[in-house]
């Protein structure tokens, strides 16, 4: 199990690490937001006092920092519409002189940003920036690794498979760069897994990281216990277990207690006229325009949307997903139809009942397809409790068949994701695929990342195939930790 949980542990941690070395400073979804909050938390400044024009000319929160935190121009690869130039656009400078740089995350949670944030407040520039991407990618992997031992102790290879396929392009972009919503699906994906499992310490862990990071954690956490209680017909006593509640009620009291210190209301106020708008038209945007991004999110669209991927590798990807999820429907029991049923519905609701919310308020899109990843996983780690589709798989000798086809088609997706993001920064939205050369280059250059990708797919999908980790009763392993 250890040897499982190492060889698990350095695949994922591989693959965040290659997003961390390959991306340029606000290389993805709100970056230049969370990593200046991750140096505010470090020197004492859990809440804003300032408030500054941010690039776009919106008061934004503001908190007191170096200039050598961000570029002089961090919004520069992707603002410029529609020519999104190479990130060699970006103006550095050293200057360690202070000043009030805003951040949109001012007055998020500060757990994620106390566990990465260290690095920036050593050496608040690139290097700190990658190094602060490392140990956020070190974070998603613990919780992953252990999922996917948890999967393999019980003997279900499907579970296993599972984790994988919920580790898109996209999550793994995440949890290489400083955003809280990588170890937020992270943390949702152990928790579905040690849930199934009756692992009450790994459930317990999870939960107080997915109560804690991001506002929307309790009701993530209440969905996944729900719907995995549901599913398991687990007694809600069970949650009694001190390994499990402890840790569950000190998150859900710290989600409280942060709640009620940093009332975000002002954070609506964009400081000029909103453009009206009607619940009918975002709807119709919606149906035509936003759910397609949001499927599209999910597996693959990086920077800040405007880097694509093909469209036939996200539809593989998806047809992977099925060839998991669709038999389990079909062949499981009517508590497991409804429990998948209801995570995909959930989802697809919660998302549009953001944009609904909040469009209005700013005047633009809001809901991103990520930001209900901590419980559309579900939709996918749920399936491989059908026992009938494992047991008809292996009767007819198709189980490790299909496994290894699935982790062997992962491997070249996931490369060439990271190598089509490489490829935008490095020469421009319009280039073709090549993630050498170009006027910019990552500070470590051209191979490390690509290797460091193509050695974490390969490990994630030898410990998926080919463990040797023995299953263990759920019984035993409930006994074990409850002493």
């Amino acid at each position: 199990m250890r040897r499982a949980f190492v060889v698990a542990f350095a695949a994922f941690f591989l693959l965040g690490t290659a997003w961390a070395l390959a991306l340029p400073v606000n290389g993805t979804y709100d970056e230049k937001q969370h990593l200046v909050r991750a140096y505010a938390v470090w020197t004492g400044q859990w809440l804003p006092h300032e408030r500054v024009p941010d690039a776009s000319g919106i008061e934004t929160n503001a908190f007191v920092g170096p200039r050598s935190l961000l570029p002089d121009n961090a919004d520069c690869t992707w603002i410029d519409k529609p020519a999104y130039h190479p990130a060699s656009c970006l103006v550095t400078n050293g200057d360690r002189a202070h000043t009030l740089v805003p951040s949109a995350a001012a007055r998020y949670s500060p757990v994620y940003y106390a566990l990465v944030g260290l690095p920036l407040r050593i050496s608040p520039d690139g290097t700190g920036l990658i190094w602060a991407r490392l140990l956020s990618a070190a974070l998603s992997a613990l919780l992953l690794a252990w999922a996917v031992v948890l999967a393999l102790t019980g003997g279900n290879r499907l579970l296993a498979l599972a984790v994988l396929l919920v580790t898109t392009p996209m999550l793994a972009d995440l949890a290489g760069s400083i955003n809280p919503n990588g170890l937020e699906i992270s943390a949702a994906a152990l928790l579905f897994v040690a849930l199934l499992r009756r692992h009450w310490a790994a459930a317990g862990l999870a939960s107080v990281l997915l109560f804690t990071v991001r506002d929307l954690g309790p009701f993530f956490v209440l969905a996944v216990l729900a719907l995995s209680l549901f599913v398991t017909r687990t007694h809600p006593r069970e949650l009694l277990r001190r390994a499990f509640l402890v840790p569950a009620a000190l998150g859900a009291a710290f989600a409280v207690f942060w709640a009620a210190v940093a009332s975000r209301g002002s954070d609506l106020d964009q400081g000029r006229p909103v453009p009206p708008t009607t619940s009918g038209a975002i709807l119709s945007d919606i149906v035509h325009n936003r759910a397609e991004f949001w499927a599209r999110q999910i597996i693959g669209q990086f920077n800040y949307g405007e880097t694509t991927i093909s469209i036939a590798v996200i539809g593989l990807w998806y047809l992977l997903v099925a060839a998991l999820v669709v038999p389990a429907v079909w062949l499981g029991d009517r508590r497991l139809r409804l429990g998948i049923a209801t995570a995909f519905a959930g989802s697809a609701a919660l998302l549009v009942a953001l944009e609904l919310y909040f469009a209005p308020k700013l005047g633009t899109h809001f809901a991103h397809g990520r930001y209900v990843m901590p419980l559309g996983v579900g939709v996918v780690l749920l399936a491989p409790s059908a026992d009938r589709y494992a047991r008809w798989l292996s009767d007819r000798g198709w189980l490790d068949r299909l496994v290894l086809v699935c982790a062997a088609l992962a491997v070249p997706m996931q490369l060439y994701a990271l190598a089509r993001v490489m490829t935008r920064f490095e020469r421009g939205i319009a280039a073709g695929l090549n993630p050498f050369g170009g006027s910019w280059t990552p500070p470590v250059g051209n191979v490390a990342p690509l290797l460091c990708a193509l050695v974490g797919a390969v490990l994630l999908g030898v410990i998926v195939t080919r463990s040797s980790v023995r299953p263990t009763p759920v019984h035993s392993t409930a006994n074990t930790l409850s002493n």
